[in-house]
Formats: structure tokens, sequence, C-alpha cells
């Protein structure tokens, strides 16, 4: 198993658990910013959640699907940081390992 694939299935796992979240409110403490967000998005980010932890197993959509929530994941920290709310630490975790999804360096394949 290489790395590619341990960064893959801890995304994929991340993304049907905070998709679930958005559905069961089993997370806790809550997001901050629950109060902001309509009911009607707040879901549709859980089904969209919910569908990038199945995309991201297939190699063809990996890229988009990585590059898609790395730069949704910024913006919410973003908007986190200017709201002067501070839980940012998951969404900015998945940016990063996003990001190396999308970037690809060589060590992820195993070569050298």
């Amino acid at each position: 198993m290489n790395i590619k694939n341990v960064i893959v299935a801890f995304c994929s796992f991340s993304f049907f658990m905070i998709g679930a979240d958005k559905f069961l409110a089993f997370l806790e403490p809550p997001c901050s910013m629950l109060g902001n967000i309509s009911p009607t998005l707040w879901k549709t980010l859980g089904v969209l959640q919910f569908a990038a932890g199945i995309l991201i197993w297939f190699p063809t959509f990996r890229k988009y699907v990585a590059g898609f929530f790395s730069i949704f994941m910024v913006s919410f920290t973003i908007y986190h940081l200017t709201e002067n709310t501070y839980d940012i630490s998951g969404a900015a975790f998945m940016a990063v390992l996003l990001g190396v999804l999308v970037w690809n360096p060589s060590f992820l394949s195993g070569r050298k």
C-alpha cells in the first residue's frame, strides 16, 4: 500500500464523517458557523461530501474532487477566520491533504 492510498482513504473517511454530521449532528463541538448557513445549503454540503468520499477513489475524478475541495476548505477556513471563529483545524488539515493529492509528488507513488 502506498501513501497515496492512505491519504485517499483518510480523506474519503473524513468526507463521509463530515457529510454524515450535516444530517446527524454528532461531532462535538458543532461547527460554529452552523447558525449562519441555511439548512438547505448545509444538507447540500453533506450530499457533496458524501459524493466526494466515493469519487475520490476513482483516479479519473480524484484530481477534480481534491482540487475543488481543497479550494473549498481554504475558502471556509478564511470565512471562519473573518467571522472570528477558530474551529478550522479539520478544514485546514483536509485542504493540505487534498492539495498534496492535486500536486501528486513522486513520493505518493512510491517512486524514487
